[in-house]
């Protein structure tokens, strides 16, 4: 089976129907089941479910392990090899278009943010912050008012020339049942997460849903209502730092060749964007007002 996400074309025997888009294409990324023998054994910063993933690396492939789960050798920027470790197929869904895709994002060369990204009047914005502060929430705030949500946990933005765009990902999203409730959407007919039962899945049509790169309009860093810093705009040159912050995949990755690249790429996007400190607004009906304003 043939699906379509962040602007590759996948070729799989796992079921994605209603997650993914089919798609006719020639397939850029080969997802086959079969033995990782390979070790990983380097605890990372990575967790989902309760689990932290290992991570290990022979010759150009990079090898992911979260025991009792599946490990997933991932090489060349276009094969995944998965070992099922006792996951139900929903469970391995998930856990290859998270961390594990955004590896074969990094072998292709993609800039790569642990952030949410929204698409209003065809721009796409991107909010990043320390777990908690309000990513999630604020992407799923612009999906109530209408907006598409390209991505609610990682965010892959390539350079095209001297502009930046947000490749949209999937159609589905997690969001907490907390934000839901505070933002007055019903859970009924909302699936549970595979991560845990206070958080559930939004899909939105699989039709609709933007496969072309939507032009990077602005990143902002959120920080708490309370916080010290100075909101507004920071300056180019402080870019590459800010945003390495927020790598979503293993940190053992931050190596040659690719932490030159990265600091030469976070230039050319605060060239292109600009990058804002922001304060997370005080309550839900403050994001909605600040929704509402934005969209405009």
């Amino acid at each position: 089976m043939h699906y379509f996400a962040f602007g590759l074309t996948l070729q799989t025997t796992i079921n994605f129907d209603g997650v993914l888009p089919s798609s006719t294409g020639p397939a850029d990324v080969l997802i086959t089941e079969g033995p990782v023998p390979e070790k990983a054994g380097q605890l990372t910063r990575v967790q989902r479910r309760g689990v932290r993933a290992k991570f290990g690396r022979t010759g150009e492939a990079i090898v992911i392990n979260w025991e009792g789960i599946g490990k997933f050798r991932i090489s060349d920027g276009n094969q995944i090899v998965y070992q099922n470790l006792g996951a139900d197929e929903g469970t391995l869904r998930l856990f290859l278009l998270s961390e594990v895709f955004g590896v074969i994002l990094y072998q292709r060369g993609l800039f790569l943010l642990h952030a949410s990204a929204v698409e209003v009047n065809r721009q796409a914005l991107v909010f990043m912050g320390i777990p908690g502060a309000g990513k999630s929430t604020t992407a799923t705030a612009f999906g109530k008012a209408g907006h598409t949500v390209l991505s609610d946990d990682l965010v892959a933005i390539q350079l095209i020339g001297n502009k930046a765009y947000v490749i949209p990902a999937f159609s589905q999203y997690k969001v907490w049942k907390k934000a839901l409730n505070g933002l007055n959407i019903a859970t009924a007919g909302l699936a549970p997460s595979f991560e845990g039962i206070e958080k559930f899945l939004v899909t939105q049509p699989l039709d609709t849903f933007p496969k072309e790169p939507v032009p990077l309009r602005q990143i902002n860093i959120l920080f708490p209502p309370n916080s010290r810093v100075s909101e507004g705009p920071i300056s180019a040159i402080r870019a590459p730092v800010e945003l390495l912050r927020h790598f979503p995949i293993p940190v053992q990755l931050l190596t040659k060749p690719y932490l030159p690249q990265h600091f030469q790429q976070a230039l050319r996007i605060a060239q292109s964007a600009p990058i804002h400190f922001m304060k997370r607004t005080k309550d839900f009906q403050a994001l909605e007002a600040y929704v509402a304003e934005t969209g405009i």
